[in-house]
């Protein structure tokens, strides 16, 4: 059995859900690719990590640009061979708007970001995994992914991760690679405690509407994202899986006129 650690590129690395799939991913002795725009946090969580002993290696790429992420993943593939995991946690999140108000350009963003820059990425690197006959790839879904939401843009977007998601799974999967997706509900990341603070967002209409009456912790989404990783799940391939403390079950449950007493 080789000791060379399983490779994992990671989008979005340098925050959030991003940042805590990096570090989890290092903690089970990953070699980490931290992709990402923002070059101050991701070289201090390259330096943080290789501090510490772990392989890490920063780049700025803009994921929606095709030439930058063939270029990016040449590299990748020059330097480091061909990577294990790749997590598509890079994207763009949306305020709440009214589909008659909705700007055009930010839902083109939305999608160039969030699906066209999963698309990229998994394209170049699921075609180096399918010639290895190995690999998981998991994409970052969201509740909108399941139910309707005022995020119009956001929304469309992550409806088509999750078609996405079936379709690589369905077309890799005879080549030994895994495609999977992890579907967060309100989860306290950085950008979330930003909207919490600005009025955005209101904490007590997601404990009211939760199961568990908590938001979701961005280490417990990367927990979820390292299973589906891992050896544990290799019959798993295609699945959106939902971490949200529950809000799917409650709100559909609260949406009921009959409620106990």
């Amino acid at each position: 059995m080789s000791n060379t650690p399983r490779l994992a590129v990671v989008t979005g690395g340098a925050s959030g859900i991003g940042e805590a799939a990096v570090r989890r991913l290092a903690g089970d002795g990953c070699a980490v690719v931290i992709v990402d725009l923002n070059d101050e946090r991701g070289t201090a969580i390259e330096a943080e990590l290789r501090s510490s002993g772990v392989s890490a290696h920063f780049h700025r790429v803009d994921v929606s640009q095709e030439a930058a992420v063939e270029a990016f993943v040449a590299e990748v593939l020059t330097c480091h061979g061909t990577p294990d995991i790749l997590v598509n946690s890079g994207g763009i999140l949306q305020n709440a708007v009214r589909v008659l108000q909705a700007d055009v350009k930010e839902v083109d963003r939305l999608y160039e970001v969030n699906v066209r820059g999963t698309l990229l990425m998994s394209k170049a690197i699921g075609r180096a995994m399918c010639e290895a006959g190995r690999g998981a790839i998991v994409n970052l879904c969201s509740l909108t992914t399941f139910r309707a939401s005022a995020q119009i843009g956001y929304a469309l977007s992550k409806v088509g991760v999750k078609t996405l998601t079936e379709v690589m799974a369905a077309e890799c999967g005879a080549q030994g690679v895994r495609v999977n997706a992890v579907a967060p509900g309100y989860t306290l990341t950085p950008a979330m405690q930003a909207r919490i603070d600005s009025g955005q967002r209101d904490p007590q209409a997601v404990y009211r509407q939760s199961a568990l009456p908590r938001f979701v912790q961005p280490a417990e989404v990367a927990a979820a994202i390292a299973f589906l990783c891992s050896d544990q799940a290799a019959a798993i391939t295609g699945v959106v899986l939902p971490i949200d403390c529950g809000w799917l079950a409650r709100s559909a449950y609260l949406a009921y006129a009959s409620q106990p007493d």
